[in-house]
């Protein structure tokens, strides 16, 4: 899982290319590797500056690829002709590290889902390619 942002804001957040980073609302949290790109710029607004990041859809808890997704941040909304999840902005915070089970960089608790203490350990037979065909 990687998370992209403005060399800008990684400034600002002191986050370095390919290390941690946290991303949260109020709905969620997940942890993500930092992709500082200059494919995403900083916006100017009415006088304000806006950050925006990047963040891939699909990741999951088990199989090949594991760790944080980003539909943890993400109203639950399907598309009523697809029944695909439709949701593709929304606001968050980011900062550099890793998530824990209390972030302490807010006064509210953040609470990995299901739980941070491990990854998940997915036997090869769940795995695409350990299923025989």
């Amino acid at each position: 899982m990687f998370v992209e942002l403005s060399p800008e804001l990684a400034g600002e957040r002191g986050i370095t290319h390919g290390n941690w980073l946290v991303v949260w609302n109020r709905r969620g949290a997940l942890e993500a590797r930092a992709m500082v790109t200059k494919r995403i710029r900083p916006l100017h607004v009415n006088g304000r500056v806006l950050h925006q990041v990047g963040i891939p859809f699909h990741w999951g808890y088990a199989g090949e690829t594991v760790g944080s997704i980003a539909n943890d941040l993400t109203a639950i909304l399907a598309d009523p002709n697809v029944s695909m999840h439709e949701a593709k902005a929304f606001t968050c915070n980011v900062r550099s590290g890793r998530l824990e089970v209390r972030d302490r960089t807010r006064p509210e608790p953040v609470y990995a889902w299901p739980t941070r203490e491990a990854a998940p350990q997915t036997p090869k037979s769940d795995q695409p390619e350990g299923q025989a065909i």
